[in-house]
């Protein structure tokens, strides 16, 4: 029987102990997988810490769900290594990994009550029953539920539903954890709650997270570092803040938030140059044409409002420019007013500091077909 069958807290025997700290808890080396002549994941290289909080963000169809997959041992890389705490895990199947899964439906036993719920993993793993009891009461206690063992699944919330399987999962002491869209079932007031949730948990169990989502609000809120996939490839790697404000591809500028993409002929026109640049909504200002002086450092671009959308806490203006350029600009509606500033037709001027624009390259993953994500 393995030390993870036994159900203590100390990692498989197959993948030993390993005490160095800068040791990364997951490493994927080369990692690739295909399905028949479908290339799901391309070359995958990528190192998460211990107790990160590690995010993998992309579209349906880019590649990080089979990575995630690939890391729990539910599918065999076509080739490539999945190294865990240091030892090669590629072989191993899931039940010998010191890894557990949440998955979006919960996958919770509806005749069990919440208590039997987060018990059974232990129970399987043949862990006495008042070891069980308290094991799984400290893990409830976790995630606030406490009071709601006894009750069944159906009597409790989506909310409340998702943090009894993160108990479930986090009640056999993994040291990571993997979060397949977890929050794609909950409204938008209840996802953004437990985002908070999970930010707090994490926080607390100190254990590595690693989350799936094609949320990009989500991926920035909770994680520390993000990889972002496409067409099978990692696109851009690194902290939520370094990947919004310095996107490295077009790709990456238009999925993680919005971006004005300003290339070709357009950039000649406004820019004065060649290449491709953006810019985000939020860093332009929208003011009078006749406001339109350039200050040091600053661009300024003339243009005809095309449309205003408000959306509460901001108002979106979409402005035609010269070159057949579109630029959206997003303004803070900080103060009540029953007048909008600017209007469909208005004359004006888009202005920005040179110091909000970044130079984009084309994107690094060569399109493939796929229908996994």
């Amino acid at each position: 029987m393995t030390d993870t069958q036994r159900g203590d807290s100390t990692p498989a025997a197959a993948l030993g102990t390993n005490t160095d700290s800068d040791t990364p808890q997951i490493s994927l080396r080369s990692l690739r997988k295909t399905f028949g002549s479908v290339v799901a994941v391309d070359s995958v290289d990528l190192d998460v810490a211990d107790g990160e909080f590690f995010a993998m963000l992309g579209p349906s169809g880019s590649g990080k769900t089979t990575v995630l997959r690939m890391i729990a041992g539910f599918e065999t890389p076509t080739s490539g290594q999945v190294i865990l705490d240091g030892r090669d895990a590629t072989a191993l199947p899931p039940f010998r990994r010191d890894v557990n899964t949440v998955f979006q439906d919960y996958a919770l036993f509806p005749h069990m009550t919440v208590q039997q719920n987060v018990e059974y993993g232990l129970r399987v793993h043949g862990v006495a029953a008042q070891e069980r009891r308290r094991r799984a009461g400290e893990a409830l206690d976790m995630v606030r539920l406490g009071e709601h063992g006894a009750r069944k699944p159906t009597q409790l919330s989506g909310g409340q539903r998702q943090r009894v399987a993160l108990a479930r999962a986090l009640v056999n002491r993994p040291r990571v954890l993997l979060l397949d869209e977890p929050l794609g079932a909950l409204d938008l007031k209840l996802r953004e709650q437990m985002q908070l949730e999970l930010k707090s948990i994490q926080r607390e169990v100190g254990i590595t997270f690693v989350f799936v989502t094609h949320d990009q609000d989500e991926a920035l809120t909770l994680c520390d570092r993000l990889a972002v996939f496409n067409n099978g490839r990692i696109e851009q790697l690194g902290g939520a803040q370094e990947v919004y404000e310095h996107p490295a591809t077009q790709f990456v500028a238009g999925f993680v938030g919005s971006s004005n993409v300003i290339s070709g002929e357009a950039a000649r026109a406004v820019l004065g140059r060649d290449g491709a640049f953006a810019v985000r909504p939020e860093k332009i200002a929208v003011v009078p044409r006749e406001s339109a002086a350039a200050g040091p450092g600053e661009v300024t671009v003339a243009g005809v409002v095309q449309d205003v959308v408000y959306a509460g806490s901001i108002t979106r203006v979409v402005v035609a420019g010269p070159a057949g350029l579109t630029l959206s600009a997003t303004l803070l509606n900080s103060e009540p007013t029953d007048t909008a500033v600017v209007r469909r037709a208005d004359h004006v001027t888009l202005r920005w500091h040179e110091s909000a624009m970044r130079s984009i390259a084309a994107s690094a993953a060569t399109p493939a077909p796929t229908d996994h994500s």
